[in-house]
């Protein structure tokens, strides 16, 4: 029988582009035994709020009748919860491909040893230091840096596959390529089937409550374009993504639609609280599945989305490089309270990507920056 790769076949059901859910994000909880200080759901914790063992399985049960075959448990941070391994074996035996998104610290050998024995698709744990200060600059608790070296050599001597992921802060702007390299020498550059053990998010958005504070930590696209030169393999992943023709991108969507996101079509996020959601950072067109049916939500409510057209006259809405910008109504009503205001920072971004495109088929593309 011919072995089929995970990643494909998912791809293969995403390009059908039907209306299903395919993949779900489920935020167990919003506490967490860190303090980053960029983390987007600080603050919204209420752990009197959250569900029950019980509630969290009827939704299970529900997500995986509708058809969901990826199921991601993150949050905060997820092993906070005492039920943790509960829920994962219970998700398990329904036969969800499941990853887990966690900070690490909460590992223990117990944990450890059960999830060998009943292994997720993937770990990821986030590592925003190759240095305690940096790190503990981020995390903000102290002691947190030994802690996560013990835990990833812990996993390594153990043998339970896992990834490592950097948020591209300014407090470690300077350590991407350090923390890639220690990725590598714990893990190896890649699985033996293909894909990396180490990813990066470069982007930092608002606090779900609207709070800004962690917009103070974005850096700039010359930053950005910093961190990407500390590695060859992040920069020429760069490079490939910029081998594109800004006049050949179009909208997927007449203009005047407010939304041209479709991840909605496959994609779905639950909170801590039982809101079913299209978009981690919105609240609209969501529902309460403590007392509304999954498929009622995935089904009914998430597509009303569609008839959402430009109420005014956003310079967001002919912009033509909206198809390259990081705006969306979402983003932009987390930011600035208006779905269809622009996000300064969003629109510097995209300008700045196109400069350096045009740039780039005009002269030879700089060099990554070794490591001294």
């Amino acid at each position: 029988m011919q072995e089929i790769n995970t990643g494909d076949f998912l791809a293969d059901l995403e390009n059908k582009n039907q209306h299903f859910p395919l993949v779900g994000k489920i935020d167990l909880t919003y506490r967490c035994n860190l303090s980053c200080i960029h983390c987007y759901c600080k603050d919204s914790e209420d752990a009197a709020k959250e569900l029950t063992t019980n509630q969290w399985k009827k939704i299970l049960d529900e997500i995986q009748k509708a058809g969901c075959v990826w199921l991601t448990f993150s949050g905060g941070e997820p092993f906070l919860r005492e039920d943790f391994l509960e829920l994962y074996t219970y998700a398990k035996k329904k036969g969800f491909i499941i990853t887990i998104f966690t900070n690490g610290q909460l590992l223990t050998n117990k944990i450890i040893d059960y999830l060998i024995k009943f292994a997720p698709f993937s770990i990821e744990i986030t590592l925003n230091g190759a240095t305690k200060d940096v790190y503990e600059s981020i995390t903000q608790v102290e002691g947190s840096f030994l802690q996560i070296n013990t835990v990833l050599q812990m996993l390594k001597r153990k043998k339970l596959p896992f990834i490592l992921k950097t948020n591209c802060l300014r407090q470690n702007k300077n350590q991407l390529g350090q923390i890639k390299k220690f990725a590598e020498r714990l893990l190896g550059s890649s699985f033996p089937k293909g894909g990396y053990r180490f990813k990066y998010d470069p982007m930092i958005f608002p606090r779900l409550n609207g709070d800004k504070t962690p917009t103070r930590y974005r850096l700039s696209f010359q930053q950005l374009l910093q961190v990407r030169m500390q590695d060859s393999d992040i920069w020429n992943e760069y490079q490939r993504g910029l081998n594109c023709k800004i006049s050949d991108l179009n909208f997927k969507r007449d203009r005047c639609f407010l939304y041209q996101c479709s991840a909605w079509l496959n994609q779905f996020f639950i909170n801590p609280f039982g809101r079913l959601k299209f978009c981690q950072f919105s609240d609209k067109f969501s529902v309460d599945l403590k007392n509304t049916p999954f498929r009622e939500g995935f089904y009914k409510v998430f597509p009303l989305l569609l008839q959402e057209r430009y109420k005014t006259d956003s310079k967001c809405k002919n912009c033509q490089l909206r198809i390259i910008c990081y705006h969306c109504p979402a983003r932009s009503f987390l930011e600035t309270g208006d779905e269809e205001a622009p996000v300064e920072y969003y629109c510097q971004l995209a300008e700045q990507t196109v400069k350096f495109i045009e740039k780039s088929k005009k002269e030879s593309l700089p060099s990554f920056i070794p490591e001294h």
